[in-house]
């Protein structure tokens, strides 16, 4: 073995070890002070969009609520766009816990599992709002980076409501499952935002009077889950 002997760094072979040790504790206290901020910052930017709305957001205000300047959030995050599908993805992961909680055993009929599925989705309207824009704003800035884990991310979280919906509803396979998370997602993204629901949340104007009004969610999402179900079922 080569002895190790005091060099340019002045490490003989026991400081050398206690100098590695110091490097490796530094790199783990490095690690989870940047998640920690990352935290920091995610919550922030949720409280933000709950008080003021989306576009009312900005590093700038972000910054502030977490005493950081616009600059430094650079280091943790590219934009906006980014901390906001971090968001959306923690608020999906919420939303299959609930569904493991919710859903333990079979439903006693199509009828009760629709009503329970709406009952429980309206449980995470901001998971709604978020996914409704999704892809038409906050993709449209985010770096591929964010957009890819998203992906990633989602698709492994809709296998997992698959999994809540075949304890629910146990003739249903895998196939099926997805199938139906895919098409109550859809309908969901399309009716929320058009709901009294969303506009009471964001504080729009409700017009009942005009046109065709605004209608609550739940009424209408139930329904169309039934037509589903039972298009599934047949």
């Amino acid at each position: 073995m080569i002895p190790i002997r005091r060099g340019a760094r002045g490490f003989s072979r026991g400081s050398l070890a206690k100098e590695m040790r110091k490097t490796e504790k530094g790199k783990k206290y490095g690690g989870e002070q940047r998640e920690e901020r990352i935290r920091q910052i995610v919550a922030a930017a949720a409280a933000l969009y709950d008080a003021q709305g989306y576009d009312a957001v900005t590093f700038s205000k972000i910054g502030r609520e977490v005493d950081f300047s616009r600059i430094n959030l650079y280091n943790y995050f590219r934009c906006k766009e980014d901390i906001f599908l971090l968001i959306l993805q923690e608020d999906i992961g919420r939303m299959v816990e609930d569904a493991r909680g919710s859903f333990t055993s079979p439903a006693e009929s199509l009828d009760v599992f629709a009503a329970a599925w709406g009952a429980f989705l309206l449980r995470h309207q901001r998971m709604l709002a978020l996914f409704s824009i999704v892809n038409t704003i906050i993709l449209r800035g985010a770096s591929d980076e964010a957009h890819e884990a998203f992906r990633a991310g989602i698709y492994r979280n809709f296998r997992q409501l698959g999994e809540s919906v075949r304890i629910a509803l146990p003739w249903m396979d895998e196939t099926l499952s997805t199938a139906f998370v895919d098409f109550e997602n859809s309908y969901a993204m399309t009716l929320y935002p058009a709901s009294i629901e969303y506009k009471e949340a964001q504080h729009i104007t409700i017009f009942s009077h005009a046109g065709y009004g605004t209608r609550c969610f739940l009424p209408q999402y139930v329904a169309y889950l039934k037509v589903i179900l039972r298009g599934l079922q047949a």
